[in-house]
């Protein structure tokens, strides 16, 4: 496979290669890093498919302005066939299934010939000791441009396992947050495989008051810190994370994240994502910077129809991937455990002309839209990603409406919930890639038990397919029954300060009353239903008489109860 740069600059729809056959083309870009200019889009084909890379930033040692460097060898008389002849460069592509992709295509030994050709850091360093390489990750332009973006970062460390066929993973995270009590503490998050249990989900949990959600804002602020390198801080994750982003989902009202990047000068937006009920209003105002941050209902809505085509997006870009895990496909399993429907669609507008028009194969025989109310709506399912026009679809389709479910022809009406299940599913698997860190913000507050339990099923099947993790700032004694004891962090104001411990039992699949006992101190606490029936028993004398008065309103439990409470003396 040949790889060339022609001096070609990139645009928004990047051309096809120059060259015929089997070639890797670079194409100039003219982002800024700090004073270095080294990134390049790639146009690639193979077997007559043309296939999405990414981009890919490339450094030539001494030389701050690759693209200027390369075209001066141009005109000196190179091909533009790499590798760049007399020439110290290294390069690191901006997502780590640049290589995965063209593994898959070529084979490792064809694959490592590109990345030798390149030089890709990570296999020069962590799989050939090269010299100059080693020298090279040294210099500031290596440091600041090559691994500017978390995507950078994660391939350069992680790289070089796509060619050894080693797992890559999410291992465990120290961070250092100022907890409620003023003072620093620490959160182990047991990540590493420990046994057969799984250990994809760390839980927050504690009474309010003791700083879980705070916890996550601190984690979010320092994933988006842009302090200088090596700048002392008291608070943090203890080593660089192993990470590729951040992604956070929070349908509190009252919750206080960032939005979105608008504020960070950063090129991968895809670093850190926010899934919620807050967005960015519209500006009215001639050269305001930044419009404010409103509360609104359409957020959701507006997510859940762009993560619908993100997962679509990403299951064409990467259905060559013998190891993907098809989203459209995970996303039509997980929802179907809350509600059942044929189709997820998006509103594309009046049931006018042609409905052909939204797919690649405008001779299809089968019906390729559904219209309602003179409506029309396109289905964005998993066994169509061969056929629908994605850019047609993003052209004409209306977020505001959402994703609409469909049964039998007719619209699915959710409840709250299932419509919050919806939203998560979905906005989730849109904006996952692998080593993704999701924090989620007590996602109880609108999913009855039933849900919580789809919820972590859901969550703990998308973060495997993914070698991603989750954090969650929760209440729910249901979510915590299904992780492992070392992943659950119990908060808690004692007389000595701040406290976060595991508890001292199993709590994976452990018994309700002894974690909400353990987590709240139930024990400690008389209930509600405690109080009537020592009430009760003092009017009625015994536990004979109340459960004869109550009749067909007594159940087995509540039976068991009153005698207990009686032969125990409860006053």
């Amino acid at each position: 496979m040949k790889i060339t740069y022609h001096g070609r600059k990139s645009r928004r729809a990047n051309p096809e290669p120059k060259l015929e056959g089997d070639v890797l083309e670079l194409l100039a870009n003219n982002w800024d890093d700090f004073g270095n200019k080294t990134t390049f889009m790639t146009a690639c084909r193979i077997g007559g498919d043309l296939i999405e890379l990414g981009h890919l930033k490339l450094m030539v040692d001494g030389h701050h302005t690759s693209e200027t460097y390369l075209d001066e060898l141009l005109k000196s008389g190179w091909d533009g066939v790499f590798p760049i002849p007399n020439s110290s460069y290294l390069s690191v592509p901006g997502e780590i299934t640049f290589y995965e992709q063209l593994n898959d295509v070529l084979g490792a030994e064809s694959t490592r010939d590109v990345a030798l050709k390149l030089r890709d850091a990570s296999y020069l360093v962590q799989i050939d000791n090269d010299v100059d390489a080693l020298r090279l990750i040294e210099t500031d332009a290596f440091r600041k441009s090559l691994q500017r973006e978390r995507g950078e970062i994660k391939s350069y460390l992680d790289g070089w396992k796509v060619f050894t066929a080693q797992t890559m993973a999410v291992l465990d995270l120290g961070f250092r947050f100022r907890d409620v009590c003023d003072a620093i503490s620490t959160l182990e998050l047991k990540f590493g495989t420990r046994g057969l249990l799984p250990h994809g989900v760390n839980v927050l949990i504690g009474p309010n008051g003791v700083g879980k959600s705070q916890i996550l804002h601190q984690i979010v602020t320092d994933w988006l810190d842009d302090a200088e390198e090596g700048k002392p801080r008291d608070t943090g994750f203890v080593e660089k994370p192993n990470l590729s982003q951040v992604v956070v989902v929070s349908y509190s009202p009252f919750e206080r994240f960032p939005v979105d990047l608008l504020a960070h000068k950063l090129q991968d937006k895809d670093i850190y994502r926010y899934f919620g009920f807050r967005d960015r209003s519209v500006s009215k105002t001639p050269g305001k910077k930044l419009p404010g941050i409103v509360l609104t209902h359409q957020a959701p809505k507006r997510n859940a129809a762009a993560s619908l085509l993100d997962c679509l997006a990403d299951d064409i870009r990467y259905r060559g991937l013998r190891s993907w895990a098809k989203k459209l496909e995970t996303a039509e399993r997980v929802l179907k455990t809350a509600f059942a429907f044929d189709y997820a669609a998006l509103h594309v507008g009046d049931a006018t002309g042609r409905a052909s028009r939204f797919y690649t194969d405008t001779m299809l025989v089968d019906p390729v839209s559904i219209d309602v109310d003179e409506q029309r709506y396109i289905p964005v399912s998993s066994d169509r990603i061969d056929e629908i026009d994605l850019d047609k679809i993003r052209e004409a389709f209306n977020p505001a409406d959402g994703v609409t479910f469909f049964r039998n022809g007719e619209k699915v009406e959710l409840s709250s919930g299932q419509k919050l299940f919806s939203f998560i599913v979905i906005n989730i698997l849109g904006a996952i890639r692998r080593d993704s860190l999701i924090l989620i913000d007590e996602p109880e507050l609108f999913l009855h038990p039933t849900l919580e339990i789809q919820f972590i099923d859901m969550l703990k099947t998308i973060l495997d397919r993914f070698n991603s993790k989750a954090l969650v700032a929760t209440h729910s004694l249901v979510t915590v029954r299904e992780v492992p004891t070392d992943c659950v962090h119990v908060l808690a104001r004692t007389k000595d300060g701040f406290s976060i411990k595991p508890p001292p039992f199993q709590t994976f699949g452990g018994d309700i009353q002894r974690i909400s006992s353990y987590v709240f101190g139930d024990s400690e606490a008389s209930k509600p239903f405690e109080r009537w029936i020592i009430e009760q028993l003092k009017e009625f004398g015994d536990a004979d008489a109340l459960i004869a008065a109550l009749g067909k309103d007594i159940n087995e439990e509540l039976t068991i109860q009153i005698r207990a409470m009686e032969r125990e003396g409860w006053s």
